[in-house]
């Protein structure tokens, strides 16, 4: 079923979050508590793992928005013990009064539901709104608590009076918090910046599905072939993310058109909407628009992981993005990657020149110069393999789950693996 057919008054204290079972008796399991603002894939997959592989932990999901509005649909997924409130704020509303009232209300139920049914751990994604910070004000210094963030260095950015507000709200955070967890590399820059020890920051990147995307079904890829009309003798460049701004993919479109003519076998395909989409379809010329697919919006990522499978680059032309999964997908998929150094994930995923390439945001003519170099016939197998074994890599040695264990043992909270 839907998301949003688990949208739920808040089960009553005593109640097991999302099973409707009473948490009572000698079989009770200990569980952590995830506060997320909303559910999206790489959310849920998170979270299923954690549930899965420390299975002497339940899991309770707290969720601050309204789920009704959420763009993905799922199966059901009552193992991460989704809990939501009525009367919650959405994304929509950010801004407004209404929106920090509700949020503020929200923040004071989810702490009354951990008085109830207290949790081993709690892991709050995120600091900056405020059912986060009163939930991370409340359980500093009386439940151990970990704290997420996909925020990355190139992304801090603010100047003026919201620097001042902003240091000192992420160095409060990291206050409070018992341990911090970044996505990578440039997450642990950005927290560093605001006085997080390394010895306080355990990698936990939120990641796809991967065994979804690596055993995609033939039916299911041949299926969206026939949708899109896909021609198999071709190749395509791959782009997917929202038609704002701030994603560049305007920069992708004309970097493609400036190669079309001299790589006659190679198309487009996009994933994504938004506000910009007539803006986007009027950048391609109407001689190339045979060779450019606008797919839309896809909620289903079974179909979304069946297209990557029918493409050999992910164009990611981002001027800013925090963490960036769907490099993680396209990697896990054996796709070269071309992105900017400014997404979060872009130093675990591009290795520059060898199994992608990286750009300057904005630079239409560096990525139009990338484009030639990844769909020379003599560099995209290379490319592609390269990209492949970096995601197995990736996978070995941030694996998220293995940190959220050494999470929880230097914050006091054993496992049956790492002990006391």
């Amino acid at each position: 079923m839907s998301v949003a057919a688990q949208q739920q008054e808040a089960n009553a204290p005593g109640e097991r979050a999302g099973t409707g079972q009473t948490d009572s008796g000698s079989d009770r399991k200990p569980h952590i508590a995830f506060v997320v603002n909303t559910l999206t894939p790489y959310r849920v997959q998170s979270h299923l793992r954690v549930r899965r592989e420390i299975p002497e932990f339940d899991v309770r999901t707290y969720v601050h928005w309204d789920m009704g509005q959420n763009l993905w649909v799922y199966d059901d997924v009552p193992e991460i013990g989704v809990v939501s409130f009525p009367g919650v704020a959405s994304e929509k509303q950010m801004g407004t009064l209404d929106y920090y009232r509700r949020e503020w209300r929200t923040g004071g139920l989810i702490i009354k539901r951990m008085i109830a049914d207290p949790p081993a751990a709690i892991l709050v994604c995120g600091y900056a709104t405020p059912s986060t910070f009163r939930v991370i004000r409340w359980a500093s210094g009386r439940i151990p608590l970990m704290i997420w963030g996909d925020s990355n260095i190139h992304g801090d950015t603010v100047t003026g009076y919201r620097r001042f507000i902003k240091d000192r709200l992420v160095r409060w955070a990291v206050s409070k918090a018992d341990a911090i967890m970044p996505c990578g590399v440039n997450g642990k820059k950005f927290f560093a910046r605001y006085g997080c020890p390394p010895e306080k920051m355990f990698a936990f990147p939120v990641e796809p599905d991967y065994g979804m995307i690596e055993n995609c079904p033939r039916a299911t890829i041949n299926a969206a072939r026939e949708r899109w009309k896909i021609d198999a003798a071709r190749k395509r460049l791959l782009i997917c993310g929202r038609f704002i701004a701030v994603k560049g993919i305007d920069v992708g479109i004309d970097a493609f058109v400036a190669i079309a003519d001299r790589r006659p076998d190679w198309d487009l395909f996009i994933i994504g909407d938004g506000p910009l989409r007539k803006f986007l379809e009027a950048r391609v010329p109407e001689r190339l628009r045979h060779r450019v697919t606008f797919a839309g919006f896809i909620d289903k990522q079974d179909v979304v992981n069946a297209i990557y499978h029918q493409c050999e680059v992910l164009v990611h032309p981002s001027n800013k993005d925090a963490w960036g999964v769907v490099l993680l997908e396209a990697s896990a998929a054996g796709l070269a990657i071309v992105t900017t150094p400014v997404v979060g994930a872009s130093p675990e995923f591009v290795a520059d020149h060898a199994s992608g390439r990286l750009f300057p945001p904005g630079d239409r003519k560096a990525l139009t110069d990338a484009l030639m170099d990844v769909t020379d016939p003599a560099n995209t197998t290379r490319f592609k393999l390269a990209s492949k074994a970096l995601s197995d890599r990736f996978r070995r040695d941030f694996d998220p789950v293995m940190k959220m264990k050494r999470a929880l043992k230097y914050i006091g909270v054993a496992t049956k693996e790492t002990g006391a």
